[in-house]
């Protein structure tokens, strides 16, 4: 369909227009208030190297490299299912992510806890926090690595209050307001259709109404030619005819 086509249609059925962004507008306020409050807050905690390799004397932070296999495996094992129904039994809708940070080359794991109300944001980070040394721990004495040659965490950052989460509502915003005026434009355009092919039968069926009948006279005069006319046409004329 062309944009000529698409414009004109709404330019004719603009009180449509009108309704449909009214009813959008509403919908994006009602989603707006209605839309369940969340808080999100974040930590980053950094792998450390073992002692044994640093040495006593060594700089741990020279040896951060090659460590991102060991980050991968973590984050599989904080984030599988029965660590997260674990952890998150006494918090409700609350949930958490996992992974590595993007920005760095470094062994650096991002945990994000979301919940419904600061307080418990702020519990189920903790939460996360505790078990993610606890499972690499856990990990490397399943492999009977000795204590001194162990992976450890440390603190980066970490979030001392929840921020309200208003990027899930703004995304909710913007798709209800999309929709709506995509689907007022369709509506419009469908309508207008209708009304005008409409329109087009009523006023051809106005002129048959209105065409002038030929006398009857004339009408038999007129369908003797066109019977005259079948006949020559059909009938092939004799050999012998001059």
């Amino acid at each position: 369909m062309q944009l000529r086509t698409v414009l004109a249609s709404v330019a004719r059925r603009w009180y449509l227009v009108v309704a449909g962004m009214l009813v959008t507008g509403l919908l994006c306020m009602s989603i707006q208030t209605s839309a369940p409050e969340k808080y999100k807050s974040q930590a980053s905690l950094v792998l450390m190297p073992s002692s044994q390799s640093i040495g006593d004397a060594g700089n741990p932070y020279l040896y951060l490299g090659g460590m991102s296999e060991a980050l991968d495996i973590l984050i599989r094992k904080i984030t599988s299912q029965p660590v997260k129904e674990r952890l998150l039994a006494n918090f409700g809708s609350a949930t958490y992510v996992a992974e590595p940070d993007r920005g760095t080359s470094g062994a650096i794991l991002v945990i994000t806890a979301t919940a419904d109300n600061p307080e418990e944001t702020m519990a189920v980070l903790k939460a996360v926090m505790d078990e993610t040394p606890r499972s690499l721990n856990d990990m490397q004495a399943a492999l009977d690595v000795a204590v001194p040659a162990r992976i450890t965490t440390m603190s980066l950052l970490v979030d001392r209050q929840a921020v309200p989460e208003v990027k899930a509502r703004t995304q909710l915003v913007l798709i209800a307001g999309a929709g709506g005026v995509l689907l007022t434009l369709v509506l419009s355009v469908l309508v207008d259709g209708l009304l005008m092919t409409r329109k087009r039968r009523k006023e051809a069926s106005r002129k048959d109404t209105l065409r002038p009948e030929q006398p009857p006279h004339r009408r038999a005069a007129h369908d003797t030619k066109e019977t005259d006319e079948e006949i020559h046409g059909v009938l092939p004329l004799s050999s012998g005819s001059s």
